[in-house]
């Protein structure tokens, strides 16, 4: 694709350049079972949009030959591209071989900014636009090495990367809070709502402070592709489940078993269970989600929300070893699954303090969205002066 700039950005400065007169693609290979080099680092302990690397295996955890990586270089994530999976390295280890171990070559671009520039959309929306294969779509070096982008003069990437790398440490910051918050948060819980089988607790069960309905799902020949009057959005399970409600995936007029808006919807079956998110409406539910809602005078919905999210790493082991390939938690075993007996005033109290703490998260949490946001704006319009470049 060519890249023209205007009169003005020439005037200032601006050079259009190839991908690779910026950056040098490393391709030094070691064999896991013979290195002396003690960390590996895989597409999954990426996160997508960052770059940082929070979490690493080991050599002996795979096989196969895998690439070199020195402390500076980047990890790209050539296969699946889509996911934006990119991040610098501050160690000496392995990386996967789906990757890209690339290095910014000096002269036309500070070294510092290259990172910044390949997590831009600009070039993330190219990566993906030259991936090739269907099933797992990856990026050829050569192919990427040609692809052409607008870049400002040296001077102005110092001044864009003073900018960028302020948004990046405060990026930080918001991730430790983050991880801090969600540290607390489990502490807590483990510390207010656990069994404690020293002092002998008084126990009661899921079942008598909840009431538990198991989804059913309706006939296959009986859901909608758009909704009427009389019917309701159907879920049969998330697929993936954050502070926000799912989508409906269906319509049916056929009602099975329903959800009522504010019921906890729980996922029961398949590696998601455990998930769940509250209802932001009624909703017909299928095989894959119990709706769970608290019984009057016993526990508040809340504070049942609260004990699931205690146990529901304990559910979904449970799921497991039920003794099906498929994991799934029954309704039976749901409501006989043991809790802490606490009073009603008690729950309030401990409910309200772990709400807070979720208000504090989820406002940490769209901080740093603002924070991406602002750094894509950044790249669009100063890194690559959209505004002034037209692509043929």
């Amino acid at each position: 694709m060519a890249i023209r700039l205007s009169k003005e950005k020439i005037q200032a400065g601006w050079q259009v350049v190839k991908f690779g007169e910026i950056a040098r693609n490393i391709s030094e290979r070691v064999a896991p079972l013979t290195t002396d080099l003690e960390v590996y680092v895989g597409l999954e302990h990426l996160d997508p949009q960052s770059l940082r690397i929070t979490r690493q295996g080991v050599p002996a955890d795979v096989k196969g030959q895998k690439l070199r990586v020195r402390p500076g270089q980047i990890i790209f994530g050539k296969r699946r591209a889509y996911q934006k999976k990119l991040a610098v390295t501050d160690f000496d280890g392995i990386c996967s071989a789906h990757a890209m171990v690339l290095e910014s070559v000096p002269g036309k671009i500070i070294p510092e900014l290259l990172p910044f520039f390949m997590q831009s959309d600009m070039f993330m929306d190219r990566a993906v636009a030259i991936s090739e294969g269907s099933l797992s779509p990856t990026i050829k070096w050569k192919t990427l090495a040609i692809q052409e982008f607008p870049l400002p003069p040296i001077e102005r990437q110092k001044e864009i990367f003073e900018v960028l790398e302020k948004i990046e440490e405060n990026d930080n910051i918001l991730h430790e809070l983050i991880q801090s918050t969600i540290f607390i948060q489990k502490v807590t819980r483990q510390k207010l709502l656990s069994i404690d089988t020293t002092t002998k607790n008084s126990l009661t069960t899921l079942g008598y402070i909840s009431k538990i309905v198991m989804g059913q799902s309706p006939k296959g020949s009986e859901y909608l592709d758009k909704p009427t009057s009389k019917s309701l959005p159907l879920l049969n399970g998330p697929t993936e489940f954050g502070r926000h409600n799912p989508a409906p995936i269906q319509y049916t007029e056929s009602i099975t078993k329903i959800a009522e808006k504010s019921d906890i919807l729980f996922c029961v079956r398949g590696s998601t269970t455990g998930r769940m998110n509250v209802a932001d409406q009624g909703y017909c539910i299928g095989r894959g989600l119990a709706a769970i809602r608290g019984k009057e005078k016993l526990a508040s919905t809340g504070f049942v929300r609260q004990i699931l999210f205690l146990v529901k790493e304990k559910i979904f082991e449970q799921a497991k070893g039920s003794g099906s390939t498929f994991p799934n938690i029954s309704c039976d075993a749901l409501k006989k699954w043991p809790i802490r007996s606490i009073s009603v005033q008690e729950q309030d109290l401990i409910t309200n303090g772990l709400s807070n703490l979720e208000n504090v998260l989820f406002s940490l949490e769209q901080k740093k969205q603002l924070l991406a946001k602002i750094k894509q704006q950044i790249s669009t319009f100063y890194l690559f002066g959209l505004e002034g470049v037209n692509e043929h």
